[in-house]
């Protein structure tokens, strides 16, 4: 598929293994007081199990998905990953981050493109670049 998918399958298992152990602690003193960075793992955690790894046997789409679908499905949960960094890293709150809705459209996907379709995962790079843009004017 592309020398790439190792390592993006890599990258996507370490963070549901930081979400394995931010969740203990969430368990033992809540998520409010976690920062922006962790809670963002916790996010994008989710955004991995329910978008990426949960599969729906009935949906013609996600019953059966091409390798290329898969990388590309990782690639852009890796690119929303790196762009929501780099807003937390700024100063931005997780709360405005989780406002612009970017996280469920990425987990809907697996619905939304079908596996014919792969060009359509530019669009998706596109409106992250633009929910990176306007939380960036809506927050100066």
């Amino acid at each position: 598929m592309s020398p790439k998918f190792v390592d993006y399958r890599n990258r996507l298992m370490a963070l549901l293994n930081q979400e394995s152990s931010l969740l203990e602690i969430v368990k033992l003193i809540g998520s409010d007081v976690l920062p922006d960075d962790q809670k963002l793992v916790l996010e994008i955690a989710r955004v991995i199990r329910l978008g990426f790894l949960q599969q729906n046997a009935f949906h013609p789409d996600d019953t059966c998905v091409s390798m290329e679908k898969q990388f590309l499905m990782m690639d852009t949960i890796l690119y929303l990953y790196k762009q929501a960094r780099t807003l937390v890293t700024m100063g931005h709150p997780m709360s405005v981050l989780k406002s612009e809705n970017i996280f469920d459209r990425v987990i809907a996907i697996k619905y939304d493109v079908p596996n014919d379709r792969p060009e359509m995962f530019a669009q998706y790079h596109r409106d992250i670049d633009a929910f990176y843009q306007h939380v960036l004017e809506k927050n100066a």
